[in-house]
């Protein structure tokens, strides 16, 4: 007997379709001794063409599970037919195949569909980051402006498609936000969250330095997550600030002229009894530039003066100069405080 008309015919008398002389061959056939072994490479090479090269190799394994479990049914659950005119039944129950096929078959359809089910689209993100020594300005999906710093960094989706609208700020920015009642402005900074429904808004927030939040117009409330607990901070009204420090899990509340807070985003540096070296590691961002001092002292002294950022460094630093009496030199990129 031909070997593929014998596997096509065994595939039609597992799936039920076999005419009754086809049934007759068969049952014929099933008295040879090597009717067994037909029988399994068929189901073999049936498995492999329906299954496997559906669905993946990274699945076979749970289909091979899956096999395992229903031969396991099936041997526990569904009796042998025994039939005294054919004893290759008897003694081995080749029916239980078929039944095994179609579950089979069955299950492969249901993987085959449900790994080609199309998957949720993956939202792009983007992130936007700042060397020292320059500033943008960064308009976001829903139309919110963001002046994002010198040495900072800001990660949002490409598109607002939830109820809020999340960013992450690494840095310091100054945003004015479109306002929606229906979906809260949220700003991630580590642990704290700044939320606003729409408002202007200054946020610092460095590696490793406290957090600080100055508001503009509106109304902002910055709160602080620890595993599941929220403890709110502040709730922030125009001319208002905040700064957490979490090391020493202190809070400071303060005010600010409005005109000063925006004047941020403009170049305009403002310091109310700020050190110097403060001052200096500010300037090393907004100009790229290395800051250093002969002497602590000097770094130590408290400076209240207001700064334009949109001056050569050399202009800025007289300017600074005057104010906090000291003298400096500037080799390139380099300056020293004497």
């Amino acid at each position: 007997m031909n070997l593929k008309v014998d596997k096509a015919l065994i595939e039609k008398y597992l799936e039920g379709s076999c005419n009754d002389e086809e049934l007759l061959r068969i049952h014929n056939f099933l008295k040879q001794e090597n009717a067994q072994d037909l029988f399994d490479e068929v189901w073999d090479e049936r498995w492999a063409s329906q299954i496997k090269t559906n669905i993946g190799p990274e699945n076979t394994g749970q289909m091979a599970a899956w096999k395992n479990t229903i031969h396991e049914r099936i041997n526990k659950e569904l009796p042998i037919e025994e039939k005294t005119d054919i004893p290759f039944f008897k003694k081995t129950g080749i029916w239980k195949y078929a039944a095994v096929w179609m579950l089979i078959v069955f299950a492969g359809f249901f993987v085959i569909h449900l790994t080609k089910a199309p998957k949720a689209p993956v939202l792009a993100y983007i992130q936007k980051y700042n060397p020292n020594g320059r500033r943008t300005i960064i308009t976001l999906p829903d139309s919110s402006q963001v002046y994002l710093g010198a040495g900072s960094k800001l990660s949002y989706a490409a598109r607002f498609s939830g109820t809020t609208r999340e960013i992450h700020l690494e840095g310091e920015a100054f945003f004015e936000v479109t306002k929606n009642p229906y979906k809260p402005f949220i700003i991630h900074t580590g642990n704290i969250t700044t939320k606003v429904l729409g408002t202007s808004f200054k946020v610092i927030a460095f590696e490793n330095k406290p957090i600080t939040v100055l508001v503009s117009t509106g109304k902002v409330r910055v709160d602080r997550h620890v595993a599941d607990q929220v403890e709110s901070i502040a709730v922030l009204k125009p001319g208002q600030t905040v700064t957490w420090n979490e090391k020493r899990h202190e809070k400071t509340s303060g005010t600010a002229l409005v005109s000063d807070i925006t004047g941020w985003k403009d170049g305009l540096l403002v310091f109310n009894e700020t050190r110097l070296s403060d001052i200096a590691t500010i300037l090393e961002r907004w100009y790229n530039v290395k800051i250093d001092f002969k002497s602590k002292r000097t770094g130590d002294k408290l400076m209240k003066v207001n700064l334009t950022a949109n001056v050569p460094v050399n202009t800025l630093m007289k300017i600074l100069s005057v104010s906090g009496q000291f003298k400096f030199q500037i080799k390139g990129n380099h300056i020293t405080i004497i």
